[in-house]
């Protein structure tokens, strides 16, 4: 038999788990989202039994979004959390602007309140801003994308958190947000252009250090 497990699939196992319902598996996390590698790795497999160790390795050390980190025999999701947590990191000094998208009717709301986290902890950024519209776009309404002034707002008092692909911060107030352009919808036989497109990449194009 093969015990190959998707990928997805323990990936989804261990979001729900470690990002929004541990108590439902009988996980405990601490104040930084961790959990005992062994207990997670038991929980697993009382839901699929051919889920193993190397099966999580694979994916915290492998895949590029990096959502999970291992670290002295503990796991945890990296970002997404829907219960309160602390990262346990510095804030970094972000580059110029940074991205988040949004649906087109969302877009009028977000720039008179700011960006706020909404059912998460924190607003989640991208570096990309077709990456941001990609992630935001549905089957038929195009992504818009809300450009954040990053650096002015990190000068300004805001916070980020370096999260290997995207980047984590509480609340970015509307002073620092303008909308970009946002293109037509556009349908091929009731589906839009969006389908055509590649898989989204995750590979950071900006480089940024500690602030101090």
């Amino acid at each position: 038999m093969d015990d190959y497990r998707s990928p997805v699939r323990v990936s989804k196992l261990l979001s729900l788990m470690l990002r929004h319902r541990p108590e439902e598996f009988g996980i405990q996390v601490d104040g930084y989202g961790f959990a005992d590698f062994d207990a997670v790795i038991s929980a697993l497999k009382e839901q699929d039994a051919d889920i193993g160790a190397g099966d999580v390795e694979a994916l915290v050390y492998k895949a590029p979004k990096k959502r999970f980190e291992i670290v002295d025999g503990r796991i945890r999701a990296r970002y997404g959390h829907s219960f309160a947590m602390e990262l346990g990191t510095e804030p970094v000094e972000p580059p110029e602007h940074l991205y988040k998208g949004a649906s087109v009717s969302e877009v009028k709301g977000i720039l008179t309140r700011g960006l706020k986290p909404e059912d998460r902890q924190y607003v989640h950024l991208s570096f990309d801003a077709d990456v941001a519209r990609r992630l935001a776009g549905h089957r038929r309404e195009p992504g818009a994308v809300i450009q954040v002034e990053a650096k002015r707002a990190a000068e300004g008092g805001v916070q980020f958190f370096d999260c290997g692909p995207t980047v984590l911060s509480r609340e970015i107030p509307p002073e620092f947000l303008s909308a970009e352009d946002t293109p037509a919808p556009a349908f091929h036989g009731g589906v839009s252009g969006k389908q055509d497109e590649g898989p989204v990449t995750y590979g950071r194009k900006r480089r940024f250090g500690s602030r101090r």
